[in-house]
């Protein structure tokens, strides 16, 4: 069995963009990592942020079962890389528009981070497959060409914890229809990211009004382990579907200077980066990250000021 990849949730030379300036030409530039639960603030190199070890070993919905999402990330985030730069480099007022490769990242960072993988598995354990279901649009075209992979589900008896392989889908609804559980695997992570990634990209994101918001000379933004997040009328743990709501806000830093605000109004956005850093750290599950110790300790300040109002 080989090694376990070092996987970054939040890519490292996406948190590079979010570097103490006066770190930037050294050999290993540093960030500011807030930690929420304990209010602590520290240096910290990209390189050691946000690791989780195997997080994307595994073809996650690939055909080919030598295929990995890790790989695939590596593609996308190499694109995105470039891209980025491309775009930040454009001055205020430019028509200068997010590429593809940068819809295409932050539609994977918006499905793959540990945060995000908990709140689907919590979305999935408490679901009841009886409860009516409503269908306000048709799936995206393409969806007809997936093809069914039968292997092995976990279930759970809610009531005695005992835990059962079943066979396939058919036999998991079985189970499910009596009241079992379904209990995520590592596989079935990995195809839920890439699928919820895709829907990100094709539906969700493409619906929404985005514009860029650039910080003024004197002010810098944060990014978090949630790295692209949202808000729907106040609640932080909203599924992707309700971001048709009219109220919801998702908010998507590229750098430490640039951030993408998208929701389902028009209307011009009136915020500072401090505004838009309170957002980033109030949807933030265990970190946040910024350029200085006073920008991310303001941040968590205002996290907890939020929080008690």
């Amino acid at each position: 069995m080989s090694a376990a990849t070092r996987a970054h949730s939040v890519p490292k030379f996406y948190l590079e963009g979010f570097v103490a300036p006066e770190s930037e030409s050294a050999s290993d530039p540093f960030v500011w990592i807030g930690i929420l639960q304990t209010g602590e603030l520290k240096r910290r190199s990209p390189k050691n942020i946000s690791i989780t070890p195997g997080l994307y070993d595994g073809p996650g919905g690939f055909e080919d079962v030598d295929a990995s999402i890790e790989k695939h990330l590596a593609k996308i985030e190499s694109a995105a890389a470039s891209a980025i730069r491309k775009f930040v480099a454009g001055k205020p007022g430019e028509d200068v528009s997010a590429t593809s490769e940068i819809w295409r990242f932050l539609s994977w960072q918006a499905a793959r981070t540990p945060a995000w993988l908990e709140l689907v598995e919590d979305w999935i354990y408490d679901w009841d497959p009886d409860a009516a279901t409503k269908v306000v649009e048709p799936p995206p075209e393409g969806i007809d060409y997936i093809r069914n992979r039968t292997r092995k589900h976990c279930v759970e008896n809610p009531d005695t914890g005992e835990r059962r392989e079943v066979a396939g889908l058919a036999e998991l609804a079985v189970y499910r229809k009596r009241g079992w559980k379904w209990v995520l695997s590592s596989v079935d992570k990995l195809e839920l990211i890439h699928m919820q990634a895709w829907y990100f990209q094709v539906r969700h994101f493409r619906r929404l009004c985005w514009v860029r918001l650039n910080a003024p000379d004197d002010g810098w933004f944060i990014t978090s382990d949630r790295g692209v997040a949202w808000l729907v009328d106040g609640y932080v743990d909203a599924p992707p579907a309700a971001l048709r709501h009219p109220k919801a806000q998702v908010v998507a830093p590229l750098t430490r200077k640039v951030v993408l605000v998208g929701s389902n109004q028009t209307d011009a956005l009136r915020v500072t980066p401090r505004d838009v850093n309170r957002f980033t750290a109030c949807v933030a599950s265990n970190w946040i990250v910024g350029p200085t110790r006073e920008v991310v300790e303001q941040a968590i300040r205002d996290r907890v000021a939020a929080s008690k109002s």
